[in-house]
């Protein structure tokens, strides 16, 4: 018999083994359980991907998701608008979204499907750096420039290529100056302060692991921030040994809280989102709360 749900696969055409083997896994359950569905890959170019979306979500009652932290960031910029339940299954090289979404659950190719399609969604917010969307944490200065050196780079030890960059470039990176502008007192009396890093957090994980924003929530309305101040290249390597940890925060250096906007008008500042590099400041970076429907599978019964 025949469901009435129809499913866009979202999924990045580069193959690997792991995506490969849950996409036939996808497909099986679907055909077994006779629900329709269309394929829909995406382009390097996010902008591509937006233009051409609309013709494929027509008539589909919900997205699952095929990829890493890069088809997330796609999806979640191209199918923003359309408020459909999305399924997602984790299966890129990082993998950071899904380390704080599902906390480390570790399933089966079966049960990663199932929950993808059958898990109860959640309401959750994005963030918007400029004009560009993310769901996972979007960071300014040091690490937009680190993101922007490594390009669209996979690596097969990921957190080590990203610790193995970051200590090659930490000691050279000069801190400038954070004009910014907002309602957040906090945040504003660091305005002017020679800053290392800003990242805004949606979630906690960046880099393949690090633990920048132990303190951020995905649906409670605000960007959690942390604000790293020039400091010696000394304490730069402490407080980034502290980070792959989530025990920085503690750090005099170290600046943590929430927002729900800020506005960076130093310019020439590079920024990435979700590990993309997608340009440079000045640029005013937001919370967007309950602009999605995500679906998460919490434990295996």
């Amino acid at each position: 018999m025949l469901s009435s749900r129809k499913v866009l696969i979202f999924l990045n055409p580069l193959a690997s083994k792991r995506r490969q083997l849950l996409l036939n896994t996808l497909i099986h359950e679907l055909d077994a359980r006779g629900i329709s569905y269309t394929y829909f890959e995406t382009f390097p170019d996010v902008a591509k991907t937006i233009d051409a979306i609309s013709a494929s979500v027509v008539d589909c009652s919900e997205i699952v998701v095929l990829g890493g932290d890069g088809t997330l960031h796609q999806a979640v910029n191209a199918l923003i608008g359309f408020r459909l339940p999305i399924g997602y299954i984790p299966c890129g090289t990082g993998n950071d979204f899904a380390r704080g979404w599902f906390a480390n659950l570790q399933l089966s190719a079966v049960e990663w499907v199932q929950q993808a399609l059958d898990a109860a969604t959640e309401v959750i917010d994005v963030g918007q750096a400029g004009s560009r969307y993310f769901i996972n944490v979007a960071g300014v200065g040091f690490d937009g420039e680190l993101v922007k050196r490594m390009g669209n780079k996979k690596f097969i030890w990921p957190k080590f290529s990203y610790l193995l960059a970051a200590l090659r470039a930490i000691s050279g990176y000069q801190a400038r100056s954070f004009a910014l502008a907002g309602s957040n007192a906090k945040v504003m009396a660091l305005a002017q302060r020679p800053g290392f890093l800003l990242a805004l957090a949606n979630n906690q994980y960046f880099g393949a692991g690090m633990h920048i924003a132990p303190h951020a929530k995905v649906d409670d309305g605000t960007l959690a921030y942390c604000f790293i101040e020039k400091c010696s290249w000394l304490s730069r390597f402490k407080i980034l040994n502290r980070v792959g940890k989530g025990a920085h925060a503690s750090h005099p250096k170290v600046h943590c809280g929430q927002l729900h906007a800020v506005q960076i008008k130093t310019p020439n500042l590079p920024v990435q989102a979700d590990g993309e590099y997608i340009g440079d400041t000045p640029m005013i970076v937001r919370t967007i709360p309950a602009a999605i429907q995500l679906r998460r599978a919490r434990r295996v019964n």
